[in-house]
């Protein structure tokens, strides 16, 4: 209890004691608001206190915040002088605060409120360099805090460190090849963020140069052309480095970009440079206005710099104003009028309209192009791959809505090409020459042609081509030289209004010289193997060496000589002798120069035909012989060459000597042979030629004293176009031998041709253009000896055998049954074209095929080449073919063949004779044959004669003696008859279809009683009143009374009860073609269908086909029994009066069952007068008379 007591004191004490601290505090802070300044995080919760002096303050106060009044339920008193707010879940603030104040009716106190977040950590460093002299590294601060944040960067150590404040970057100095280590603290009123260490290697870092500085933008020499000028800033690096700037062009109206370009160079870090960049427009710069900036990027190697490089900041636009933006008073069109375009290029063309106007029309030479709105008073319009304009130009025009307009006139060409194959040459040694070809041509003319020049490359010196400018192709200019032996560069520089183009060469004048040609080419003089040759110079070449060429031909050689040559004076004589050449021949001379390090051969002097004089001939001539059996001698010799006759051959001499006599004897001729007639002793002869200046050396040839010598004629080998020759040798004192050769002719001449050959061959292949295929050759080898020449070996022989050219002639001999004998003649030798190795019969059967023969071959078949019987023998003449058959005409031919092939045939016809047996055959047999036939054929006839009656000529069935009509069992109370059988069905009722009389006077009617009832009209139909009706009704017969007359035709008899009741209507209808003239046509008919006889009615009418067979057939199916079929046949009808219809009969009466017609009674014959009548009632009126007459007598 005593606790208890103590403790409640203790309590009591504690709040008396804080009762005293309150109001002693309440005492101090009178008169404030605490705290007076807040800094808390977003979302959280603070209590603010405000202090004011005057009691009982707090019962009367008010809070704000944000200036909005706060519920009294936020706030609570604290004593009688201090008020308590608190603010729950705080928003975020603007970054100056919110103002938080308490008002009583006499105090108001205010406190500041910021809200915001604690720092992050700082990340994302990154490192720029400008200059690579500096480095600011930047970071990222992470959320916003919305509160003053500072920042501390941190290096290698704690202790060097550098405060930055609020900044997010730091910068520091660079040092290339070193990594920076880098520790960022955030600290703020919230709380504090320190990053780890980061690391900046040099990779990680990153370039950036400066923004460069923009000078200025103006428009360059050209319409076309855009200069850009900026400062390249070298000093702010320090460094020399390499730069890529980057230029960019905008159309200033759209801000549009038109171009982007870079350029590269290298700073220099000692001065500031200004560098310059032109642009090509494709549309001049006044069309409208163009703007520009630039930015840069290092583009050094790794080497320096192995970091990050990144373009610079754009600098500010520079811009060049257009013409749209000025206050011209009149339209504009640009490129202005006589401007020169590239050929190919896609150029633009615009207009620009004055102030209140605007542009209707813009085309260049009707062409269509791409129309660009450049701004409110311009235009442009861009023309893909424009060709070369004519001389006089292209035309572009400007249409403008004040009805007023504007052009030019524009030419399009090509840049000029570089010159090509530029070459230098000097021919005087005063003048170096220079030509070129000028490549693709221009196409431009006056003023805009292209200008070249030649520049002197030594000298720097340009001297105009004047020359070369207006003569076109050839292309040259003159360069004056003092030195031949200088070395010059020369360059030749093309230029027009659309480029400039330059080639260069380099020339050693000693090296180019070309000289002119030797002048004055003459003779001084001759000789049968010298001339002496002169000329002189074109230009004084006093000290130049030279090198001359003369070249000297005739008929079959050309020989070249050089000869060094020392320049002289003008006209300064030069003298060759030309040695070692041929007596009597006709040389050509001419010479041409050249320098001695030979650049080019000057051109030929002109042609000095001289010819030398004559020499004796140089060689003896080619003798041979031939001796006939009488000892006549011809001498044979080949003509001199023009190269060894020296000169033309007057004549021939041709001395003989009898072997042991002194005396000789000469004979002159002018042929190339000559005929001795000798004795049988031996002899010398010699032959020698003779020109004017004297006589060639003499050919020897002996003739051996005559003796007998035999040799056996072989058959030559052909190889080719010439001939194998081989021979045996005789003698070991053989002085050569010689082959002969001679195209075998007809006549005694023929062209001989030899050959010698040493006297150690034993073969030769003979060869001569002379030879020709199929021609027979005869061959003579020869042999050398002391007294002459021997006969060795005789051949011949063909070098190609070919196939004869003619065919033996072909005679019958003998036939007989089963052969025939032949016989030919050979054919010529001329003719053979090679040896005979045989021949070929070919015969063949023939037979007549519309007056043409043919052959057949054995097996009957057609053959044109039968297989031949062969002859394998060339001297057989004769042949004698077997196995044939008698009475039969054979086709004979006959050929020969060689080697080379089968000769033509001349074929003949042969007829065997018959045999007389086979003759009585051939006129027996067939006659057995046909009495044979004959007899067959009448037994069968005979056999089978009922047969071919039933067959061919069937018996016509009566009418009357049917079966059905005498019949008197029929059934009745059947409606409907079959008739498949005649005999068993009864006509009830017959309808005759009559036709009405043409121009009658009126209806006929028939009427038959029946019970003494008149039968009516059929009045269905419409047109019953142009018809007429006889109803009948036969009596039934009974059966006993068959064999009479059928009473069904008995029209008027009286019927009995018992038979059933028959009826026949007659019914006139009107013929469908036939009418008079001037009487109405009438239309159709009308049949009364009903069962019994019905005649069918078929016939040409004029109706509608499809409109009558349909009634017809209609009204047949309805009926049934008896109905004729239609058959364009001839019968009898009834005569009458009326006229022959137009169509024939409508048919014949005959039962649909039965193939034979019902033939009228009376027949037809030749004298009948009777005409085909279509059915009519008259003639059935007669068969009812007829009938009953016939009725009443039978009964």
């Amino acid at each position: 209890m005593k606790m208890w007591v103590l403790l409640e004191f203790a309590i009591f004490a504690l709040l008396l004691s804080g009762s005293r601290l309150a109001i002693a505090e309440n005492a101090d802070q009178c008169g404030s608001i605490s705290p007076n300044r807040l800094v808390a995080n977003v979302g959280s919760n603070h209590s603010i206190t405000c202090y004011f002096c005057g009691e009982g303050a707090a019962d009367m106060v008010q809070w704000k915040f944000g200036g909005n009044l706060l519920p009294s339920s936020q706030y609570s008193k604290v004593n009688s002088s201090a008020s308590m707010v608190t603010l729950l879940n705080l928003d975020l603030a603007s970054r100056e605060g919110e103002k938080l104040s308490c008002t009583s009716e006499k105090e108001s106190y205010t406190t500041l409120i910021q809200t915001g977040y604690p720092p992050d950590v700082p990340r994302d460093v990154a490192c720029v360099t400008q200059e690579l002299a500096k480095i600011v590294c930047s970071w990222n601060q992470g959320r916003d805090t919305h509160i003053e944040t500072n920042y501390s960067v941190c290096y290698r150590s704690p202790r060097d460190c550098k405060k930055v404040g609020t900044a997010n970057f730091v910068e520091s100095d660079f040092y290339l090849f070193e990594d920076l280590i880098l520790q960022i603290s955030a600290v703020n009123e919230l709380g504090t963020q320190t990053s780890e260490r980061i690391r900046v290697e040099e990779n990680d870092i990153v370039f950036r140069p400066h923004v460069p500085e923009l000078l200025r933008v103006f428009k360059g020499p050209s319409d076309f052309q855009l200069m850009v000028e900026w400062n390249e800033g070298g000093v702010k690096y320090g460094l020399d480095l390499k730069m890529i700037f980057q230029i960019q062009v905008i159309r200033t109206y759209k801000m549009h970009e038109v171009w982007t370009g870079n350029y590269s160079t290298t700073l220099e870090f000692t001065h500031n440079r200004t560098l310059q960049l032109t642009w090509e427009s494709d549309m001049p710069l006044q069309c409208t206005s163009h703007s520009v900036r630039i930015r840069c990027i290092g583009n050094d190697s790794d080497f320096l710099f192995a970091g990050v490089r990144a373009w610079s900041d754009w600098s500010p636009l520079v811009t060049l104003e257009g013409q749209d933006t000025s206050n011209h008073t009149s339209g504009k069109i640009y490129p202005v009028d006589g401007t020169v375009l590239k050929a190919g290029s896609s150029p633009t063309f615009c207009c620009i309209a004055r102030k209140g106007t605007s542009i209707v029309e813009l085309s260049f030479n009707r062409l269509n192009g791409t129309i660009i709105e450049l701004s409110d008073r311009s235009q442009a319009i861009r023309v893909q791959n424009v060709s070369q304009s004519i001389e006089s130009g292209s035309n572009a025009f400007c249409v403008f809505s004040s009805n007023d307009f504007i052009g030019a006139v524009i030419f399009i060409g090509y840049p000029p090409d570089s010159p090509k194959n530029l070459s230098c040459e000097t021919r005087d040694l005063q003048t170096l020459n220079c030509t070129w070809e000028p490549g693709k041509l221009t196409g431009l003319v006056s003023h805009r042609i292209t200008i070249y020049s030649l520049i002197n490359g030594s000298s720097q010196n340009s001297l105009p081509c004047n020359e070369a400018s207006r003569n076109n192709p050839y292309y040259w200019c003159g360069l004056p030289i003092s030195n031949s032996r200088d070395i010059h560069n020369i360059s030749i520089n093309a230029i027009n209004p659309l480029g400039e183009a330059q080639s260069s060469i380099k020339v050693d004048v000693a090296r180019v010289f070309h000289p002119f040609a030797p002048r004055q080419l003459r003779q001084e003089a001759k000789t049968s193997e010298n001339i002496t040759v002169s000329w002189s110079d074109e230009v004084d070449y006093t000290g130049t060496r030279m090198l001359c060429e003369m070249v000297i031909s005739d008929d079959v050689v050309m020989t070249s000589h050089n000869y060094s040559v020392s320049g002289g004076p003008e006209d300064a004589q030069h003298t060759v002798i030309l040695n070692n050449l041929r007596p009597n021949t006709r040389y050509s001379i001419r010479a041409r120069y050249s320098s001695l390090y030979f650049w080019k051969w000057s051109k030929w002097s002109n042609v000095l035909n001289v010819t030398t004089k004559q020499a004796a001939p140089a060689v003896s001539l080619n003798v041979w012989r031939t001796i006939k059996p009488d000892r006549t001698v011809t001498v044979y010799w080949k003509p001199l060459s023009d190269t060894n006759a020296n000169g033309p051959v007057l004549s021939y001499n041709v001395t003989w000597t009898r072997v042991g006599s002194v005396l000789s004897r000469t004979t002159e001729t002018s042929m190339t042979n000559a005929r001795i007639a000798l004795d049988q002793a031996g002899y010398i002869i010699t032959v020698t030629a003779k020109n004017s200046a004297g006589a060639s050396p003499p050919s020897v040839i002996r003739i051996p004293p005559q003796r007998n010598e035999k040799t056996f004629t072989e058959k030559a080998t052909g190889v080719g176009n010439g001939f194998n020759v081989t021979w045996p040798k005789y003698q070991a004192g053989s002085c050569g031998y010689i082959v002969q050769w001679c195209n075998f002719q007809s006549s005694q001449l023929c062209d001989l041709d030899w050959r010698k050959f040493p006297s150690d061959s034993t073969q030769a292949i003979i060869k001569s253009d002379a030879f020709q295929p199929g021609v027979r050759y005869d061959i003579e080898v020869h042999e050398c000896r002391d007294d002459g020449d021997h006969l060795l070996k005789q051949q011949v022989g063909y070098t190609r055998e070919l196939a004869p050219s003619e065919a033996p002639k072909l005679n019958i001999r003998e036939t007989t049954g089963e052969s025939v004998q032949i016989e030919w003649k050979t054919i010529p030798v001329e003719k053979r074209r090679g040896f005979i190795e045989g021949f070929k019969v070919y015969y063949s059967k023939l037979y007549n095929d519309s007056a043409a023969m043919k052959p057949m071959s054995p097996r009957g078949r057609n053959a044109v080449n039968p297989l031949p019987k062969i002859v394998n023998s060339s001297l057989a003449r004769a042949f004698k073919i077997t196995g044939l058959e008698p009475g039969t005409t054979y086709r004979v031919a006959l050929s020969t063949y060689t080697k080379g092939g089968e000769s033509p045939s001349t074929p003949v016809t042969v007829t065997t004779p018959n045999s007389p047996i086979a003759l009585i055959l051939g006129i027996t047999l067939p006659l057995v044959g046909i009495l044979a036939l004959g007899i067959i054929l009448s037994i069968f006839c005979y056999r089978k004669q009922e047969w071919i009656k039933e067959t061919f000529y069937p018996d016509i069935p009566n009418p009357n003696n049917s079966k059905v009509l005498q019949d008197g069992n029929f059934l009745q109370g059947v409606n409907v008859c079959k008739t498949l059988e005649p005999k068993d069905c009864t006509p009830n009722e017959v309808q005759v279809v009559e036709e009405k009389r043409i121009g009658g006077a009126g209806e006929k009617e028939v009427e038959a009683d029946y019970k003494g009832e008149v039968v009516p009209d059929d009045v269905s139909d419409t047109e019953s009143q142009d018809q007429g009706v006889l109803s009948y009704n036969p009596h039934r017969a009974p059966p006993e009374t068959s064999g009479e007359t059928n009473p069904a035709f008995e029209a008027t008899a009286p019927l009995s009860p018992s038979i059933y009741p028959s009826e026949v209507t007659y019914t006139s209808i009107r013929g469908p073609v036939y009418h008079q003239q001037g009487a109405p046509m009438e239309d159709g008919a009308e049949v009364i269908a009903k069962s019994g006889y019905q005649p069918q009615i078929h016939g040409a009418t004029n109706q509608p086909p499809g409109e009558t067979q349909n009634e017809l057939q209609e009204l047949v199916s309805q009926a049934n029994g008896y109905q004729p079929q239609t058959h364009r046949v001839s019968w009898t009808l009834d005569p009458g009066d009326f006229p022959p219809p137009e169509t024939e009969s409508i048919g014949s009466p005959t039962s649909i069952n039965s193939q034979a017609f019902l033939i009228p009674e009376k027949p037809l014959g030749k004298d009948s007068d009777f005409k085909p009548k279509m059915w009519s009632l008259p003639f059935f009126n007669s068969r009812l008379s007829s009938n009953s007459d016939s009725n009443s007598n039978n009964s």
